[in-house]
Parts: C-alpha cells; structure tokens; sequence
C-alpha cells in the first residue's frame, strides 16, 4: 500500500466504515490500524503510507503529544499527519495538534458539511484546520509551544508526583531543588496537555509513560483515634463552651 492512505483508530467496529468512508471520498489505497506505539510504527515503516489519518481520541488527551513522539523519530519526520475528531474534543486541545506537527484537523462537531469540505482538503494535499481551532488560534495572544518529548528524569518525577509525593519529597528522593522539580512538573503538564494530577495519571498511562502497576500510593497520616475517645473530648469541649 505504498503511497496509500492509513486511518489509525482504536474504534474497531467502525474501521470498515471508516475504509468505505474514506474511499468514497477519493482517498487512496485505505487502509485501517488499531495498533499503537512501536507496533504502529512497525506499521508505517511496512506501508510507509503518503498520508495518515489519526483519529483525536486514539490516545486520548494525549494524542498531541504522541504525534510530536510520531514525528521526532527520524525515520518519519517528513509524515503527512492529519487529524481527525469523530467524538467531542476540546478546541483548545486540538489547537495542539497543528501545534505539534499535525498539518490538519478536521472536526465532524463543525457539521457534516464542513468535515467533508475538510476531508477533501486532506485529500488533495491541502492544509486545513478546523473553524473552531482556527478561532482558538486567533483568539491566542500567545502560541504554545511545541511539546517536549519528556526525559528519563522527568518520567521518574511524573511517577513520583502520581504516587503522591510531594515537591519536597521529590526533591529529597532525587537529590535536586525543589525549584528543578517544579520545573520539571510545569513542562510535564504542558508536553501532555494536562492540569491536574488525576488527568496527568489518565493521559501517562494512556500513552505508555508508566503502568499503574507502577505508582505505590503513599499513606497518609490519619487519626485512628478510637470512636470513644473523640466522642469524649468533643463532650469535654462543649462543656466548657457552656461554662
């Protein structure tokens, strides 16, 4: 299928659908794919397709990231990547993927119309970018910046602060400052496209950074006082509020 067209997506009930959607349109030589990291890429360097099509929600809030990952290797740094969102995605999120080297995205919540206008675009070698990204990048006084593909040591603070230590702690454990670490957390968050520590272990996970095998949760000092005791001190505290 040299020159052809891949569509990657792990929604494999529709990947039939997906091929006779594509065809119809004029795309060439379709084929379909649910595999990921280095299989997927076993898989390109097989078809070495002209152009990919990669569904939004393949890796989930990290599916940005990962086309960056796609794209430093070295052997595909000249790939034609297309996005496409057939579920509700963030635009601001999908600003990033022409941020990090998607040279389309197409979006069927813009209307039906509009995804195919978009798709034939792809199809013919343009450029396009979803209205509603289109807009987030005007709205943008500022661009983010591309992602970074995060270091050894910036995985092991990723675990770390998943476990739940804190800055400190990390600090501590690794031997560096507290500033490195926040350094590192912030350029964490903003590689994966995350806020918050419960998306950070989501969008990791996803893409292959750790297993939850590996995060040991750390305990957490509770009051293990029994039922008695802190019934008899709450008694003693509302008789001298009485008093």
């Amino acid at each position: 299928m040299t020159g052809g067209t891949l569509i990657v997506t792990r929604k494999t009930s529709r990947h039939q659908d997906f091929v006779n959607k594509f065809t119809a349109l004029g795309f060439s030589n379709v084929s379909v794919t649910s595999l990921d990291k280095d299989a997927l890429y076993f898989k390109i360097d097989e078809l070495k397709p002209s152009l990919i099509l990669m569904d939004a929600m393949f890796y989930t809030a990290g599916t940005p990231y990962m086309i960056r990952v796609l794209l430093k290797q070295k052997q595909f740094r000249n790939l034609n990547i297309a996005v496409f969102a057939v579920d509700e995605y963030p635009a601001d999120l999908g600003m990033m993927f022409i941020i990090n080297g998607a040279k389309s995205y197409v979006d069927i919540n813009d209307g039906e119309n509009k995804y195919e206008k978009g798709l034939l675009s792809v199809r013919n070698g343009e450029k396009y970018v979803s209205p509603s990204v289109q807009k987030s990048f005007e709205l943008c006084s500022i661009f983010p910046a591309p992602a970074r593909i995060l270091t050894e040591r910036q995985i092991i603070v990723l675990i770390l602060t998943c476990c739940g230590f804190k800055c400190k702690e990390i600090a501590d454990k690794l031997c560096i400052s507290e500033r490195t670490v926040n350094n590192h957390n912030s350029e964490i968050h903003r590689s994966l496209g995350s806020k918050k520590t419960h998306e950070l272990i989501i969008i990791a996970e996803k893409i292959g950074l750790f297993t939850l095998k590996d995060l040991v949760f750390i305990r957490m000092k509770y009051d293990f006082k029994s039922k008695s005791i802190r019934e008899e001190k709450s008694k003693k505290n509302k008789k001298k509020k009485v008093a």
